[in-house]
């Protein structure tokens, strides 16, 4: 297990003072990038040698969120190798040890040449994986439903990462901004799935669908591709 000690500024707060999803989602990317390059499968296993990771999935279960000023530690740990899918939990404590976050993920390594899947990217090499009590369920299939068109966004060069595609965490801000600030002073989020189908590049428009709906179903989709389906569940303040 990586663990890796953040203090929550300005910055990483919406309105209401709490850890901004997208911060987490930052927050989660920075360790697993960290964790990969003491692991060996960092930069020099995968850009120096034409290839990238990816990740397809997260699952976020938000038990208590973490507050401006605060103190908190994100640990990150591999699962087990699932062929060419690699598995990554996470969970967010306290300065006092308390759980307030728990999230799983899976990653593959795609070719820069063509975007395939790299079936064995470290030549044979298996991360070390691990399991704690109570960690986050592996994120499933969004299941599909029906939607209507909420809004249309074009994917601008500041929200691109280091491959040039949209960087994952800003999938959630697209997503969060589908409700007004009205809407996050009375309700907040329990439990996000997403489902990363395609890459997004900049200059392209992005169609926000949604159920309406407590869970909430959103769909991305870049003209008639499926770009990404999300699965947001919502309690009340």
């Amino acid at each position: 297990m990586y663990e890796k000690k953040y203090y929550i500024g300005t910055s990483d707060v919406d309105a209401q003072l709490e850890l901004r999803l997208s911060s987490l989602f930052l927050m989660m990317q920075d360790v697993a990038t960290e964790h990969a390059e003491i692991f060996g499968v960092g930069k020099s296993e995968t850009i120096d040698k034409g290839q990238f990771w990816v990740i397809t999935r997260y699952s976020v279960s938000i038990i208590k969120n973490p507050k401006y000023l605060d103190n908190i530690y994100v640990r990150t740990y591999p699962g087990d190798d699932k062929k060419f899918i690699f598995p990554r939990y996470f969970e967010v404590a306290s300065e006092d040890g308390e759980i307030l976050i728990r999230a799983s993920s899976t990653w593959c390594v795609l070719k820069a040449s063509d975007h395939s899947i790299s079936f064995d990217p470290f030549d044979g090499k298996v991360l070390p994986s691990e399991h704690h009590e109570g960690e986050e369920p592996l994120p499933m299939k969004v299941v599909k439903t029906e939607k209507t068109l909420v809004e249309k966004r074009k994917v601008r060069y500041s929200d691109t990462d280091l491959n040039g595609h949209l960087n994952n965490t800003k999938y959630v801000d697209y997503i969060l901004d589908m409700h007004s600030s009205e809407f996050y002073k009375e309700n907040r989020i329990k439990h996000i799935t997403i489902n990363y189908e395609k890459e997004i590049l900049a200059g392209e428009e992005v169609s926000l669908y949604s159920n309406g709906k407590n869970p909430e179903y959103i769909n991305g989709m870049v003209g008639d591709k499926n770009i990404f389906e999300a699965e947001l569940l919502f309690e009340k303040k």
